[in-house]
């Protein structure tokens, strides 16, 4: 089963044995798949927790600065009047600002909502029924948030009324009473056969995603989600993502040159990597061939223009300024034509004058 994550800047989705993580700023945007490792998890998670906005960093050091330094000041003397920040506060922040999710994450958890949701191929040319696939999601994290503060307002409210605890203390002891058991109650509320509860928390849960949590996303977000997926399901499950390929009468073939001008190094590879890389991910009917000093593709002519527009717009992604891209096309109207066939023929006509 694969999971979803949605941050400011991108999506990251989780397989068994792979993690696909993108990421988008202004024109750089960049997809990369790694096994599940601790590194790659760590990586994902640096980037999720750094393109987070300035506010939270801000709120987020000033909680733990107030919670841990009255704590070490009590521990050694300094004085005895304050023990700083309850440990719950700064575990409401984190929990909590689930809830108050910036607008471009709103957006992606909203892409990667409508993935899930689609019952059809995951690819760029269904983005357009994909787009109008529902936004609720049954396993959305959303239905644990709202388990966790549910469950800590009970046992809060138990521990308030009938061990006559503070309100603090309750509200403390609660917190981390919940934060133990919550594994138990995800479990629950996602294994287990529907009851009237399960049907309470899931009605809060769908109005929160729909109403807090996400945001319709547009195409930039919806692609960027698609490419993510498709990279995660050519390593996991390719037979669910691609399309049975239809004959083809009469195909074209492109010889194409992406160059990045102005670049700080004479090596193009890390451009050309990212270009098969968007080949290889591709729904599209088209083969390809990577040559020492060019990228060939063969297709129908109207899917290799709408391919060349996608790999010229890669160096801008990757954050260069300036592309030239040499094209030149082979559109055979009178025979069947391909790579192969012009490939055998030269063989045929060389293997020919050896003979002679």
């Amino acid at each position: 089963m694969v999971k979803g994550m949605s941050y400011q800047k991108g999506i990251v989705f989780l397989g068994r044995k792979y993690i696909a993580v993108s990421f988008k700023d202004k024109s750089y945007e960049k997809t990369w798949i790694k096994p599940i490792t601790l590194s790659s998890i760590i990586e994902a998670a640096k980037l999720a927790f750094l393109s987070m906005p300035i506010w939270y960093h801000i709120i987020l050091f000033t909680i733990l600065i107030f919670s841990v330094v009255p704590n070490v000041a009590v521990f050694i003397g300094v004085w005895d009047w304050w023990n700083g920040f309850p440990f719950f506060v700064l575990l409401f922040f984190l929990i909590g600002t689930h809830f108050w999710f910036p607008t471009e994450l709103k957006k992606y958890h909203g892409a990667e909502h409508k993935i899930f949701s689609y019952k059809g191929i995951i690819s760029i040319t269904s983005r357009e029924e994909i787009k109008e696939a529902d936004i609720t999601n049954r396993y959305c994290s959303t239905n644990s948030i709202v388990v966790y503060f549910l469950s800590t307002f009970l046992i809060w409210l138990m521990l308030y009324q009938l061990f006559n605890r503070s309100l603090l203390e309750s509200l403390e002891l609660a917190a981390i009473i919940s934060l133990f058991i919550w594994p138990i109650l995800i479990f629950w509320i996602n294994r287990t056969r529907e009851t009237i509860l399960h049907t309470l928390i899931l009605k809060v849960s769908y109005w929160l995603q729909k109403k807090v949590t996400t945001l319709e996303p547009n195409d930039g977000h919806l692609q960027l989600a698609i490419r993510t997926y498709r990279r995660l399901a050519l390593k996991e499950f390719p037979h669910k993502i691609k399309k049975v390929a239809r004959e083809r009468k009469k195909m074209a073939i492109a010889d194409i040159t992406v160059i990045p001008i102005g670049s700080n190094t004479t090596s193009v590879s890390s451009v050309v990597a990212e270009i098969h890389r968007l080949l290889k991910s591709s729904d599209k009917e088209i083969i390809v061939e990577l040559t020492p000093m060019s990228t060939l593709i063969e297709g129908d002519l109207p899917v290799l223009l709408e391919v060349i527009k996608e790999i010229h717009e890669v160096p801008f992604k990757l954050g260069h300024k300036r592309v030239a891209t040499n094209i030149r096309i082979d559109d055979r109207r009178d025979r069947i034509s391909s790579m192969d066939k012009k490939r055998n023929a030269v063989q045929e006509k060389l293997n020919t004058t050896d003979n002679e």
